[in-house]
């Protein structure tokens, strides 16, 4: 068994393909669908309307709750730090600043259209990775 997809369940389609092409994705497919796959090596990711998950689920999906959780590496906290503040001028919500995680990453984490989270992180620490 392998996972092959992960699927992201928004309102807009508009909006959600707006923000994840800031984001750094290319959304494949019409834009006016109800299902698009954003361009990304390895494990596929989709945007669906509520409106079709719906017709499969046969009620409409919830929209509460912080159930999974989205988590993009990256090479340096640089591009993290870039990232943020690209992410921040265009008015989209910053849930946790980036900072030095315990466990030894560097993390941020931003909230899409929908809120859902999307967690930024490198392996390391800022200061190693600006020294020298």
């Amino acid at each position: 068994m392998k996972l092959d997809m992960v699927g992201i369940i928004v309102e807009s389609m508009e909006e959600a393909i707006l923000f994840y092409e800031r984001f750094g994705f290319e959304a494949l497919g019409e834009k006016e669908a109800d299902y698009v796959e954003l361009n990304n090596e390895g494990m596929r990711i989709s945007l669906n309307t509520k409106k079709m998950i719906e017709g499969i689920y046969g009620y409409p999906p919830k929209s509460a709750g912080d159930k999974i959780e989205l988590a993009f590496i990256y090479d340096s906290p640089a591009e993290i730090d870039q990232l943020c503040e690209k992410m921040k001028g265009f008015g989209y919500e910053l849930f946790r600043e980036p900072w030095q995680a315990f466990w030894g990453q560097y993390y941020a984490i931003i909230k899409d259209p929908d809120g859902n989270l999307l967690s930024l992180f490198c392996n390391g620490e800022k200061g190693a990775a600006n020294a020298g």
